[in-house]
């Protein structure tokens, strides 16, 4: 089955129930990063946004097989 990704708000997307903030590249911070999180807990940062969309992947494959 495949996903889309929605984007809620310019730097927001929501992918299967997950929202992907993307924080975008500053002074300080030399690279664009995309954080990803469910409800009030954070999964981490990753250099791209199809790296956050893999890791959701392989959270919900490990919650199917576990089940």
């Amino acid at each position: 089955m495949i996903h889309s990704i929605k984007e809620v708000s310019r730097h927001s997307s929501i992918y299967r129930s997950f929202l992907i903030v993307r924080r975008p590249a500053t002074v300080i911070n030399k690279l664009t990063r995309y954080e990803v999180t469910l409800s009030e807990q954070s999964f981490g940062l990753f250099d791209a946004q199809a790296q956050a969309t893999g890791y959701i992947d392989e959270l919900h494959e490990q919650k199917e097989s576990a089940a």
